[in-house]
């Protein structure tokens, strides 16, 4: 079976691709982000009862963000793969990556300014919405969304609020 949409965002963007089942639940998750990030959500989903709660319950909350679950590693690929063709675009690039992805939706979160200057807004990165949910809280998950806002997590805060339309209703499930 061809990964042709994982192979394609991995030259892109450098990201590293975990995969490993989960102990809460059963099945097996796949994520793509950066090495320390992957490693961090899986140690939630490998922890206690309610770190693998939180966590399992920030990713059928959000699912725009790159990972998917599956019954096999094979099905969690197959459904990340496609998920990944839902979020992206690939086009060839003449450079060092072999492909860009161009995002088909847009995440956006305000940047500081001083109240005399017109709002800014840059594009949030899915390493930062991660950064954002680290929390000394038991429910580390519950405690970001509370504390999320336009100034502060402000990428999860992006992420939570994301008007999902009608292009995106096949990430249900994924």
């Amino acid at each position: 079976m061809a990964y042709e949409n994982i192979d394609k965002y991995l030259e892109a963007t450098s990201k590293h691709l975990g995969i490993e089942d989960e102990r809460y639940g059963g099945g097996y998750r796949a994520i793509v982000a950066h090495r320390c990030w992957v490693d961090f959500l899986f140690d939630k989903l490998e922890g206690d009862d309610i770190h693998a709660q939180q966590i399992q319950s920030f990713f059928a909350e959000n699912p725009l963000f790159p990972a998917a679950h599956g019954k096999t590693p094979t099905d969690a690929l197959a459904k990340l793969n496609q998920k990944l063709g839902i979020l992206y675009t690939f086009a060839p690039k003449d450079a060092s990556y072999k492909w860009s992805a161009i995002p088909n939706f847009v995440l956006k979160a305000e940047h500081d300014c001083d109240p005399d200057e017109e709002q800014t807004w840059y594009d949030v990165e899915w390493d930062e919405v991660v950064s954002d949910l680290r929390s000394s809280k038991l429910y580390f998950y519950e405690d970001a969304k509370a504390q999320s806002g336009r100034l502060t997590r402000r990428n999860l805060h992006a992420l939570i609020n994301f008007e999902y339309g009608a292009d995106f209703t096949l990430l249900d499930g994924l």
